[in-house]
């Protein structure tokens, strides 16, 4: 292992414009439990139900049910960066990396202190009412105040609903991240197991033109083969402080 990380620093290093997509699987060592993993909901509750529940047509016409499943599995306890969030923003800060396209909704790359984010399915502490004239944003905080109901806008009274993208609606920020992802030199996928459209199309899309593909993930994903470097042992924070360290030794010399 130790050969494929010395040649991620090598190419790293080289590299002026690394951008990384980042998936659950960096959150779950911050204690973020992600959708397919042991302790995942899809494996607890069956992929066809969470798909159905965190839908945007059963959320406009069921929204008390909705909110009750949202608020028992995607309004999380306060958690901290991990190790891997706060390495990756000492990179950007140092220039090796110029922006992160994440599928998360946790926020922890911003908490840990990355700038250029590109959250592409939302950002799960806001909740913004759905009137068309108030748009005003509410914390989770404020939507847990009262468990039991639908949580309505302080200001007009309209429902709100979580900045998230649930399935049936597009992603966000669709352009900024597929232009991202296609004009970098260097892709590094981190905790994601490439199963996910459009974001999975863009990076197999990236693959076909370009050798300098990096995967950093426990399991397989279906780009294993187009990938120069695959990572799959180890703790991911432990992984990328390493290479950190050894791209900031390089320069030295």
């Amino acid at each position: 292992m130790e050969k494929n990380i010395d040649r991620v620093v090598e190419i790293l290093d080289r590299s002026h414009n690394t951008v990384v997509v980042t998936g659950a699987g960096i959150s779950t060592e911050a204690g973020i439990p992600d959708f397919r993993g042991p302790e995942g909901i899809y494996r607890k509750l069956g992929e066809n139900r969470v798909m159905k529940i965190i839908n945007i047509d059963f959320f406009r016409n069921n929204p008390l049910e909705f909110y009750k499943f949202y608020r028992q599995y995607f309004i999380f306890p306060p958690v901290e960066p991990g190790k891997a969030h706060q390495v990756l923003a000492e990179m950007e800060k140092a220039g090796i990396i110029k922006a992160i396209v994440t599928q998360n909704i946790d926020n922890l790359h911003q908490k840990a202190g990355s700038q250029k984010v590109i959250p592409i399915h939302g950002n799960g502490a806001r909740f913004l009412c759905q009137e068309r004239n108030c748009r005003s944003v509410h914390d989770s905080n404020y939507v847990n105040t009262y468990p039991e109901v639908i949580p309505r806008c302080s200001q007009c009274g309209g429902i709100l609903k979580p900045d998230v993208v649930l399935f049936g609606e597009h992603i966000k920020n669709y352009p900024d991240a597929m232009d991202r992802i296609l004009g970098a030199r260097v892709l590094v996928v981190i905790g994601s197991s490439l199963t996910v459209y459009p974001l999975a199309g863009f990076v197999k899309e990236f693959s076909t033109f370009t050798q300098y593909l990096i995967i950093i993930n426990k399991g397989p994903t279906p780009l294993d083969h187009a990938a120069v470097v695959k990572l799959q042992e180890g703790n991911t924070g432990e992984l990328l402080e390493e290479i950190f360290e050894k791209i900031k030794k390089r320069r030295k010399q």
